[in-house]
C-alpha cells in the first residue's frame, strides 16, 4: 500500500472495497458511512487519499471506485488465490468450513487442523482436515501463508508459536488470548468478546 496513509484508513479502504464488491450503480458517501459505521466526511477523506476524484453530487460510480481501490490495495488476483488454513475446528472454527464465506475474497482455505483427531474425521469439508500434529508438514507442502486461529484459549499460544515458526505471513486470532508473534507475522485479533467490548466503549463515548 502507498506510504503515508494511516492504518485506520487502510482498514477502512479494505472494508470499503469488500462492500463495493457486492454493490452496483452509484453510492453516496452517506450510505457508505452508515454501512461502515463512521462519518461520511471520513469516507470522502479516505477515498481522496488514494487519488480518486470522480465523486459527483449523486455519489460515486461503484465500479469505478472499486477498480480504483483494487489498483491501490495489495493485488490479490481472484484466479490465483492466497492459500489459508483453519486451526481449531470447534463450533467457531467449524463455521469456516463453509467455503461460501470466502467466495470472491481472494483467499481459499486449503486445510483445517484440530488437536482432536476424531473431530477431523467426523466433520465434512471440501478441503482436507488434519490432526494438529501435522501442522508444520502440511503448511510447508501446501504453501500456506495465512491462518485463522480458533483453538481453545489454552492452546492458542503454542499454536501461534508453531504457525510463526512455519513462516506464516498472517494470523487472524479468534481466541481471547493476547498473542506474541514476530514482527514478520501480521496479526488481527477478532475475538467476539473483545470486539463487543470495543463496540461498547465506542458507544459510550459517542453518547457523551
Amino acid at each position: 500500500m502507498r506510504e503515508g496513509i494511516s492504518e485506520p484508513t487502510k482498514r477502512r479502504l479494505v472494508l470499503l472495497e469488500h462492500l463495493l464488491s457486492r454493490m452496483t450503480g452509484r453510492v453516496t458517501s452517506k450510505t457508505l458511512s452508515t454501512l461502515l459505521g463512521c462519518k461520511d466526511s471520513l469516507i470522502r477523506h479516505d477515498i481522496a487519499s488514494i487519488g480518486f476524484s470522480k465523486g459527483f453530487s449523486n455519489g460515486y460510480d461503484v465500479k469505478e471506485l472499486q477498480n480504483a481501490l483494487l489498483g491501490f490495495l495489495p493485488n490479490y488476483v481472484l484466479d490465483k488465490k492466497e492459500r489459508a488454513c483453519i486451526v481449531g475446528l470447534g463450533r467457531l472454527g467449524a463455521a469456516f468450513l463453509d467455503e461460501g464465506i470466502f467466495e470472491k475474497s481472494g483467499f481459499t482455505i486449503v486445510a483445517g487442523f484440530d488437536s482432536n483427531v476424531n473431530r477431523t474425521e467426523i466433520l465434512h469439508s471440501t478441503f482436507p482436515l488434519y490432526p494438529a500434529s501435522r501442522l508444520e508438514t502440511v503448511i510447508k507442502a501446501e504453501r500456506i501463508d495465512w491462518a485463522i486461529l480458533a483453538t481453545k484459549n489454552e492452546e492458542a499460544l503454542s499454536i501461534a508459536e508453531r504457525l510463526s515458526n512455519c513462516r506464516i505471513r498472517g494470523i487472524v486470532n479468534y481466541t481471547d488470548v493476547t498473542l506474541k508473534v514476530p514482527k514478520t507475522v501480521a496479526l488481527e485479533n477478532a475475538s467476539p468478546v473483545t470486539l463487543l467490548k470495543l463496540l461498547f466503549v465506542r458507544g459510550e463515548n459517542s453518547s457523551e
